[in-house]
C-alpha cells in the first residue's frame, strides 16, 4: 500500500506538472532600459555590427510599401506601412527631419512593421510623447519572441526623483511643449536570443511617435537605467515543476494522514 501512495503521489505531481506546463511559462527574453532625461542616441561604441534609422530621407506621410531601410551599401531590412511625420512639438529627434508614427486616427493604420534582413539581438529608439498604450512586438521566423508595453516605463519614470526631466519634448525647437508626456531613449536587449521582425502598434486613440530606430548584431553590456529584467525560461519551468513537486507531496502527506487516523480508531 505504501508504494502505491507513493507512486500515486508521484503521478498526481507529474500531472500537475504537465498541466501547469501546458500554459506559457511566464518567461521574459528581454531586459529593457532607458537611458537618461535628454539622450536620443543609442550608445553606439557599446553595439555590434550598429544601424541607425533616422527617417530624415523619407518623405512625410502614409505609405503602405514603406520603404527599405539601408545604411549605406548595406541593407538593414524594410519598413511596411509607414506613417512619417515632420519634427514638430511630438517628435523628430533634435528638433528636426522626420519621425516614425503609428496613428490611426491620421493615417489608418494600426500597425507598422519592421522586417529585418538579417537576425538582430538589440533594438533600440528615441520615444517621443510616450504613453502607456504603445506596443513592441518581436518575432523570429514568424513566431512571437516577446510583446512589450511602454506602460513599465512610464511607471518607472514615474517614480524617479527626477522625472520631471523627461517630461515635454527636450529640444530647443519645440523647448517644454508636450509637458503631460515623457520622452526617453529606450533599450531592447533579447539576452536569450534574436528577432528578425518588430511590429509597432498601439493600443487606442493616441499615437506612438519614435526615431533613431537602432539594431544590433550584440552589444557590449546592457547600458541604461533598467526598467524591467530577462527572466529565462529555466527560471520559470524550475519553478512549474517545484509545484509539481510540492502537489505531490502534498498528495502523499494527506494519504499517510488519513491512514494514521484509521490506524488510532
Amino acid at each position: 500500500m505504501k508504494s502505491f501512495l507513493i507512486k500515486s503521489a508521484i503521478a498526481s505531481g507529474v500531472v500537475l506538472s504537465l498541466a501547469t506546463l501546458t500554459r506559457p511559462a511566464m518567461a521574459s527574453s528581454f531586459t529593457v532600459s532607458i537611458e537618461n532625461a535628454g539622450v536620443q542616441n543609442a550608445q553606439l561604441s557599446n553595439l555590434v555590427n550598429a544601424h541607425v534609422q533616422t527617417f530624415d530621407a523619407q518623405t512625410a506621410g502614409y505609405s503602405t510599401a514603406g520603404f527599405q531601410s539601408s545604411d549605406g551599401t548595406t541593407n538593414v531590412g524594410s519598413y511596411k506601412n509607414t506613417l512619417i511625420q515632420n519634427a514638430d512639438q511630438y517628435g523628430g529627434a533634435g528638433g528636426k527631419g522626420e519621425y516614425f508614427d503609428v496613428n490611426a486616427n491620421i493615417s489608418g493604420q494600426t500597425v507598422s512593421t519592421l522586417n529585418l534582413a538579417n537576425p538582430e539581438s538589440y533594438f533600440g529608439l528615441w520615444w517621443s510623447a510616450g504613453d502607456a498604450n504603445n506596443v513592441l512586438t518581436f518575432l523570429s521566423q514568424g513566431k512571437v519572441v516577446q510583446t512589450i508595453t511602454t506602460a513599465d516605463v512610464v511607471s518607472y519614470i514615474a517614480g524617479l526623483a527626477n522625472k520631471a526631466s523627461y517630461y515635454g519634448n527636450p529640444n530647443s525647437t519645440f523647448n517644454g511643449q508636450d509637458s503631460g508626456e515623457p520622452f526617453a531613449f529606450i533599450n531592447f536587449y533579447d539576452v536569450a536570443g534574436t528577432f528578425d521582425q518588430v511590429q509597432f502598434s498601439n493600443i487606442g486613440g493616441t499615437g506612438f511617435e519614435s526615431d533613431n530606430h537602432t539594431v544590433a548584431t550584440g552589444y557590449n553590456s546592457i547600458t541604461g537605467n533598467v526598467v524591467t529584467k530577462a527572466v529565462p525560461e529555466s527560471s520559470s519551468l524550475l519553478g512549474v515543476f517545484v509545484i509539481g513537486f510540492v502537489g505531490a507531496t502534498s498528495v502523499l502527506t494527506r494519504r499517510v494522514n488519513k491512514k494514521s487516523v484509521l490506524q488510532l480508531s
